[in-house]
């Protein structure tokens, strides 16, 4: 078995991130990795405080409409406050599916920008029938 020198390992290492060209494509992506972390965490953040924004509102709404129904003088009033009430959770349910399709969207625009890069790398290393698996035609 061949011994393994640590140190020439560790030696070799910044001489690989020097090449200009790999260097230079390691920090593109990098940069724009971290970038896109960032807009993520920002786009989470909004989300986690919408969130927390209707729950403190639906809290507040119960509240309101059990002391409204427990001051009810009839049963229609008693069903008014209940469907009020209701109706507002229903409302918070509705904002947490857009919230939430935003937030789907938000990371899928974050992704997609590299993963079109990548797959634009991939098409210009092979020809248009190989990039769409396609068998070449042939005259008949």
């Amino acid at each position: 078995m061949k011994a393994v020198n640590v140190t020439e390992q560790l030696n070799a290492m910044p001489r690989m991130f020097l090449t200009s060209e790999m260097s230079d494509s390691l920090r593109k992506n990098a940069c724009s990795y971290w970038k896109n972390q960032d807009k993520l965490v920002d786009n989470m953040q909004t989300f986690a405080n919408g969130w927390f924004e209707r729950r403190h509102a639906g809290t507040h709404a119960a509240l309101e409409a059990a002391q409204r129904m427990f001051k009810a003088e009839t049963s229609v009033d008693l069903v008014r406050e209940y469907q009020d009430w209701a109706r507002g959770a229903f409302q918070r349910l509705m904002a947490d599916g857009l919230a939430c399709q935003q937030q789907s969207i938000a990371v899928a625009r974050a992704i997609a920008p590299p993963l079109a890069l990548l797959g634009s790398e991939k098409q210009t290393d092979a020809s248009p029938s190989e990039a769409r698996g396609a068998a070449p035609v042939k005259a008949a």
